[in-house]
């Protein structure tokens, strides 16, 4: 019952690190080039960008917060089985790569050379 718990608890995670991801993205938050930049997209204001960047950041906290969540629920007897114990380590680690691949393919746009 520990890992359908946990399980769920880190696909739901996943589902909201990647929808954090996307927001950034779509707010045009940008590391390609010189430092931190948000990329100035003709279609959008400064109070849709702000607000999806907020967006972005929160999803990100509460991703990394169910994500914990997942851990302490699958592992939270005092001596959890070694099959426990890979199951969840091997399903956050998955949440893990996918939410943070997405996050830097995000980062890495880099933004366009013309205004």
């Amino acid at each position: 019952m520990r890992i359908v718990g946990s399980a769920s608890l880190t696909i739901t995670a996943t589902l909201i690190g990647l929808f954090g991801a996307l927001m950034l993205g779509l707010a045009g938050l940008s590391l390609a080039g010189p430092g931190l930049t948000v990329i100035e997209y003709a279609d959008s204001d400064d109070t849709e960008r702000a607000i999806g960047i907020g967006m972005g950041i929160i999803a990100l906290v509460v991703w990394l917060v169910l994500l914990l969540s997942a851990v302490l629920v699958g592992l939270g007897d005092v001596y959890p089985k070694r099959e426990r114990r890979a199951t969840v380590w091997s399903i956050v680690g998955l949440s893990t790569v996918l939410v943070m691949g997405a996050l830097i393919a995000v980062l890495a746009t880099p933004p366009p050379l013309y205004h």
